[in-house]
């Protein structure tokens, strides 16, 4: 464990160094200015040019992205150009949004993959495992906005249960803020429910044939106690890697979803800043969704080696 820390935490500063000159750069090189994006098409040469230097976007690329790195490290994030407001506090802000729509979706996606993906394996070959393969492969072969348009469809204009837009209901109680993430987060669910479910059968369907799986099956335990204290568990273990994968996109917020249903997440506010090439925002913005990501993996890796004895006994080997 100490060794994986140690690892992680010379790599996670090493990868988003990368990754913020690839951002900056690609976003200097991206046609746009955002000088004329903020004054408008009436505005003058001259004028753009002003606002352009008054905000520090003129002169050479390495020292605009060594003075905007010094200040990202030591907490002066800017501001918005698109926003007009600091750039530090508006992106902690849409993160937290985006946090519990990712929650939300983690909570629907997870229990409902082991379901299934146990039942299938339990049902290897029979109607029932062909039939939840096809209606998961099915559903995973549409877009998310085609699976989010056909939710709004029903439950929002032909069964009017949550409002259309989620813009302006975040935050006004715990009831008005599940009514607008729910659509939001069983989209995000659906969309990685497939994989995540025929992980599950995989790894459910390895431990039924190994030797403890039949041993405990001949010593008398119960299904459901055999399935909790052997299957579950050692089911996850292929599947905790991905886990992390999507848990780390869905916390640092899916700008398709975040867009189609005006939510004010990161991933939407992403989406804005892209448009109107607001460079602070899109850069600060994209540098804290990696760093999400890379703990969310480290959070799989740690979860890994707490679950499955045989890693810490092969890393343990090693040494």
């Amino acid at each position: 464990m100490g060794r994986l820390l140690t690892t992680r935490i010379v790599q996670i500063p090493v990868i988003l160094l990368v990754v913020s000159v690839l951002t900056f750069w690609l976003i200097q090189v991206v046609p746009g200015d955002p000088g004329r994006n903020a004054l408008g098409q009436y505005a003058t040469a001259e004028q753009v040019a002003a606002w352009d230097a008054a905000n520090g976007l003129t002169g050479p690329v390495i020292e605009r992205y060594l003075h905007w790195l010094g200040g990202f490290v030591t907490g002066d994030w800017g501001s918005s150009f698109l926003f007009h407001v600091p750039a530090r506090g508006f992106i902690l802000a849409r993160l937290a949004n985006s946090f519990l729509l990712g929650l939300l979706a983690f909570v629907i996606m997870v229990p409902l993959a082991i379901l299934l993906g146990a039942l299938q394996a339990y049902r290897e070959g029979r109607r029932s495992d062909r039939a939840i393969t096809i209606g998961l492969m099915s559903v995973s072969a549409m877009p998310e906005f085609v699976i989010g348009v056909l939710l709004l469809v029903v439950f929002a204009v032909a069964i009017p249960v949550v409002p259309v837009q989620a813009s302006g209901a975040v935050g006004d109680g715990i009831g008005a803020t599940l009514s607008v993430m729910v659509l939001p987060a069983i989209t995000l669910a659906i969309a990685s429910l497939a994989v995540l479910t025929r992980m599950v059968r995989t790894g459910t369907l390895a431990t039924i044939d190994s030797a403890y799986h039949r041993t405990a099956v001949l010593k008398g335990l119960g299904s459901w106690r055999t399935l909790r204290r052997h299957v579950v568990r050692n089911a996850l273990v292929p599947t905790i890697p991905l886990l992390g994968i999507y848990l780390g996109g869905l916390l640092g917020g899916s700008a398709i979803v975040e867009t189609l249903f005006n939510y004010p997440g990161l991933g939407a506010a992403i989406v804005s800043a892209a448009e109107r090439k607001d460079v602070v925002l899109l850069t600060d913005a994209i540098i804290v969704t990696g760093a999400v990501s890379l703990l969310a993996l480290l959070l799989a890796d740690v979860l890994l080696i707490l679950i499955d004895p045989r890693i810490r006994f092969e890393r343990g080997a090693d040494r």
